[in-house]
């Protein structure tokens, strides 16, 4: 299933959050306990960078692991009393609860600028991690989006990728006519609403304006009026021509996963970071591709890529020094083997190898060759946006709103930043 090597890229998205019940004090000494947290989708690497440095360090490790919504809230509510782990994953930018410019203005982030490995970040990556000149997280992989696939699934009812938004919508169509959906659609897990959204944007959007969000936040552009409005115009109509399994409303992120792996989807769109929690429960022969959702006509299609799993010491941690000293080692070739070898990604380490899974090779491939879109809310001023864009896309489902309203709402939410 593996391939060749690669040298490393970017980050990608490790979240974690908080375990404790008690006001903890901070402290410089050493002791012999470690407190972790992390979302569900990197459960099983963060489990074997765990026993191995429990192996190497002989010390008391827990690890609690919950949903990306849960975890998100949880943090929050864990720093602000004084009971949140050691360690814990940041996104960047402000566009969600967990992100470093909220975490770091609230005084929750360690500085780490003058850790060994904060000159090793892949360039582009690293000033992802900064605040003022400091560095406050170290990016572990990079992310993108697309449609990952059941290659099986895909010989099995003979048709090809698409390659246009055109193709896209025969494609749905073919598939549906061989009694199966084109892709898996969970957006009961409010988080998975964003997804498509984002794969869209990439072209209608993105390809003709890199500067979109530069302009936002200069207010020369809005949601309203924008590509965004076309992004969930053909959200609505790949719903229509049968893309999507029935009720994605009633469906999770987890059974979105389970009609892929079972063949009754082709693929599903979702983060290269959840490629491991999707082929955790697949057949042990399995084969996985990834291709880049078309957003339009012509041919080049961007993936949005952004930093997926990134780690922060928390500035009050109880056992600080045994946070800064594990975020450490995960930067070094040893655990960067052991994370990858669980969860086949992109390192954001400079120098580090890994071996491709054919999936993953597919998206550096893409990556390589520029055809890349940033993940919108990298740029967001505050989280309500994103709370915005998750309730919306339900509504829209639900025939409660249109696109207009929503994007109305994600724009009222932008300016409340």
């Amino acid at each position: 299933m593996f391939n060749r090597k690669i040298a490393a890229l970017a980050a990608a998205a490790l979240a974690l959050t908080a375990c404790g019940s008690q006001p903890q004090a901070p402290g410089n000494d050493k002791t012999n306990a470690l407190t972790i947290a992390t979302t569900s989708n990197n459960q099983a690497p963060m489990q074997a960078v765990v026993e191995a440095y429990k192996k190497k360090t002989g010390l008391d490790i827990n690890v609690t692991v919950a949903d990306t919504a849960q975890y998100q809230t949880t943090l929050r509510t864990q720093l602000s009393s004084g009971t949140a782990p050691d360690v814990f994953t940041v996104w960047p930018g402000s566009g969600n609860p967990g992100a470093i410019s909220i975490l770091q203005k609230a005084g929750y982030l360690a500085d780490l600028s003058d850790r060994p490995w904060a000159a090793k970040i892949e360039p582009g990556t690293a000033e992802t991690m900064r605040i003022g000149g400091k560095t406050y997280g170290l990016p572990s992989k990079l992310d993108a989006i697309g449609a990952i696939y059941n290659v099986a699934t895909l010989k099995e009812i003979g048709l090809k990728t698409p390659e246009t938004y055109t193709e896209l919508l025969k494609f749905c169509a073919d598939v549906q006519a061989k009694g199966k959906v084109a892709f898996a659609l969970g957006i009961q897990t409010d988080w998975v609403t964003q997804l498509i959204p984002y794969a869209l944007v990439a072209s209608t959007v993105y390809a003709a304006d890199p500067s979109f969000n530069d302009k936002m936040t200069k207010q020369q552009a809005r949601f309203a009026g924008s590509g965004w409005e076309a992004a969930f115009t053909k959200y609505l109509e790949m719903n229509k021509a049968g893309c999507f399994n029935t009720d994605p409303l009633g469906t999770d992120v987890t059974a979105s996963y389970n009609l892929v792996n079972t063949g009754k989807a082709v693929g599903v769109v979702q983060v290269l970071a959840s490629y491991s929690q999707i082929t955790s429960t697949a057949p042990k022969d399995a084969e996985f591709g990834f291709f880049p959702l078309p957003g339009g006509d012509s041919g080049t299609n961007p993936v949005p890529r952004g930093i997926g799993v990134s780690f922060a010491v928390n500035d009050e941690a109880k056992n600080r020094v045994n946070g800064l000293g594990f975020v450490d080692w995960l930067a070094t070739p040893e655990a960067i083997k052991v994370w990858f070898d669980t969860a086949p990604g992109i390192p954001a380490i400079q120098g580090a190898e890994v071996e491709a899974a054919p999936a993953v090779r597919a998206a550096i491939d893409i990556i390589a060759a520029g055809h890349t879109a940033p993940f919108p809310d990298s740029g967001w001023p505050n989280a309500q946006v994103q709370a915005a864009h998750f309730a919306g896309i339900q509504q829209l489902f639900s025939g409660q709103a249109d696109a207009k309203q929503v994007l109305a709402s994600m724009d009222e939410a932008y300016g409340a930043g």
